[in-house]
């Protein structure tokens, strides 16, 4: 392989903690082992999960030092000899449970993986967008279709709307034809209008359970998406009409939470998680959907790789409208480059 015995740029980290752990680190390209390829990575992207797994919220599958990185989009550099169907140069996106949590992820300049793993990454999609969408796409169709049974009948209240997922889940939500309730920070209300929901509530005050019944004219939701830090279940279960479900996709800062029973029971409703990764072909259609403009991805900020400290702070402390993309600093520093440049020894 011509890359064997060199060394690449990768955030790692030898133990949890805050985001101080993250290391910018020169380690050796990894050599794609039997069955893997080697990606090298144009675009990655940070995510709730990241966060959780530094913190020691989620638990690492690996021995430390582990890299992080839930999703990724590049181009394959290099194919283990029983691999087949794919090619050096082909444009791929990565977006597998597995991810950063059992195998290293994304935070570096290349990644060997399970070639099956690997998604064709359509012609019509650049490498940032189909990082910034990864993840969040994925995690809010495995929500709202899978958990959620999603209808096209249905009346959706999303909590945490602008959030990585939620803004997500809002797209999703409207293209498959249901009504679309967000509920967010007041500043993010014309983009969630933007993107497809129908109403937005600001997440403030202690009459949101009167506002939802008002805007689904008594009936109350069918189904909730909760992706929200702060969970109040009792007054997610009020918004719910009879037959309702909710679905909880994130982990809130304080998880427990206190129910009446007597709601689940007499309005025939249900709650479920929702943790775990998106099927080949729903990937597929949603990378599909994406580039032909049905999906936006949303892009907060394009940060370099090298940042990646200050992108899980950033993210910890004052989210955005959509994804903090993570950019190999390699890949930047050449992108500014004019097309006519010549290097002088």
């Amino acid at each position: 392989m011509a890359l064997s015995g060199l060394s690449m740029c990768a955030i790692v980290m030898e133990n949890i903690g805050k985001p101080r752990v993250l290391k910018v680190t020169r380690i050796r390209i990894p050599k794609p082992a039997p069955g893997e390829v080697l990606v090298k990575v144009h675009a990655t992207s940070v995510n709730p999960c990241d966060l959780h797994l530094r913190r020691g919220r989620l638990i690492i599958r690996k021995p430390m030092p582990h890299i992080l990185g839930a999703d990724l989009a590049g181009e394959i550099e290099a194919v283990a000899d029983d691999v087949a169907g794919w090619e050096t140069g082909a444009r791929v996106c990565v977006c597998a449970e597995a991810l950063g949590r059992v195998i290293n992820g994304g935070y570096a300049e290349y990644c060997a993986l399970p070639a099956d793993h690997l998604i064709p990454l359509p012609e019509a999609l650049d490498y940032q967008a189909a990082a910034a969408a990864g993840a969040s796409f994925a995690d809010a169709h495995h929500a709202l279709v899978t958990q959620g049974k999603l209808k096209k009948a249905d009346m959706v209240v999303i909590r945490g709307a602008a959030g990585i997922v939620g803004a997500s889940a809002v797209q999703i939500a409207r293209a498959r034809g249901a009504k679309v309730i967000a509920i967010s920070e007041g500043q993010f209300a014309a983009r969630l209008h933007d993107i497809g929901a129908d109403i937005v509530l600001e997440d403030a005050g202690d009459d949101l359970v009167r506002q939802v019944m008002v805007a689904t004219e008594e009936r109350g939701a069918s189904l909730i998406l909760h992706c929200s830090d702060e969970l109040n279940l009792a007054q997610a279960l009020d918004m719910l009409g009879p037959g309702g479900r909710l679905v909880l996709a994130g982990l809130p800062q304080k998880p427990q939470a206190r129910l009446d029973a007597a709601d689940l029971y007499l309005k025939n409703l249900s709650i479920v998680g929702s943790y775990g990764g998106i099927k080949r072909k729903d990937y597929e259609s949603l990378l599909s959907n994406l580039a032909k403009g049905v999906y936006k991805p949303l892009i907060d900020q394009v940060m370099p790789l090298s940042q990646a400290r200050a992108a899980h702070r950033k993210l910890e402390k004052e989210p955005g409208f959509g994804k903090l993309v993570l950019v190999p600093d390699s890949i930047l520093e050449a992108a500014a480059k004019p097309a006519n440049w010549i290097p002088i020894d």
